[in-house]
């Protein structure tokens, strides 16, 4: 069963004032650094066990994308660390790696050996990743004239032809329709009940809440909050309508369960009662 273990990760871009600054550190031995580091992500750790289901959410530019690149080894950390155990599948952008004057089934085959399959293997599982796909004749044309749809339904399902340790998949899932979300989110949810470890960024609350046992909510670089998906994206919602100059601010309730406040307080609510008028059905 696979595992992810991230340890406090950070990632720092260098930025120059100038090109001939950076020209200058690179061919002047001994010269003195010309550059500052611009710091995107800093300090996040968390583990997600085996078999468990985390969603990943944020407003944009919180570094939902960046955090994932770097869990996969697509970018490197500037500190911290990643571990991983198990078979990884990931899906971090719709249609990474296609090619688009191959077609959907060269494409597939090239796709599956990056994620470890042979070519024997993908030949076996090429009748499931045709039937899930559901793309018909265009399985046999370029990529070029595939929409965005039938782009992210050849690669989720070469990306979950065979049931991974962990899977790791950002918001590419959005493109879809609504029935192939529903039909990815079933297969997500079974390889959840055998066991899979699921890593998913998405803004979809109600997918949030169906999927995932815990959430983590990023902000500005850092983990803003971890716990309960409905805590959490109570809290993000509430932190939507803080960029409007509206407070935001968790209280724990008599049930134990922490509530989300938010708004400019220019009025409460502090009751809600339902009566039942007479001579009508309450």
């Amino acid at each position: 069963m696979g595992t992810i273990t991230v340890t406090n990760l950070g990632k720092a871009y260098k930025q120059y004032p100038t090109r001939w600054a950076r020209l200058a550190e690179w061919v002047i031995p001994g010269s003195k650094p010309r550059h500052h580091l611009k710091w995107v992500m800093q300090d996040v750790s968390f583990t997600v066990n085996p078999g468990e289901a985390v969603g990943l959410i944020g407003i944009n530019g919180a570094g939902k994308s960046t955090l994932l690149k770097m869990i996969t080894g697509t970018t490197q950390p500037t500190t911290g660390s990643v571990h991983m155990t198990g078979r990884v599948a990931a899906m971090l952008e719709l249609g990474m790696g296609f090619h688009p004057d191959f077609t959907g089934r060269q494409n597939a085959f090239m796709a599956g050996q990056l994620l470890g399959y042979s070519v024997e293997e993908i030949t076996r599982l090429m009748p499931e990743i045709e039937a899930f796909a559901e793309i018909g004749d265009y399985i046999d044309q370029p990529v070029r004239v595939y929409s965005s749809g039938m782009q992210m339904r050849l690669a989720f399902s070469v990306a979950t032809a065979h049931r991974p340790d962990v899977l790791i998949v950002d918001e590419a899932l959005s493109v879809g329709d609504a029935y192939f979300q529903h039909k990815s989110f079933d297969r997500i949810r079974e390889f959840g009940k055998q066991g899979t470890t699921l890593l998913i960024v998405s803004h979809d609350k109600a997918a949030i809440q169906a999927i995932c046992d815990r959430a983590i909510l990023l902000n500005a670089g850092k983990l803003a909050m971890e716990g309960e998906p409905e805590a959490v994206m109570d809290y993000y919602n509430a932190m939507l309508a803080d960029k409007e100059n509206q407070t935001v601010r968790q209280e724990p309730t008599d049930t134990g369960i922490a509530q989300t406040i938010s708004g400019t307080s220019e009025a409460t609510v502090s009751d809600i009662a339902l009566f039942n008028i007479a001579g009508r059905p309450g």
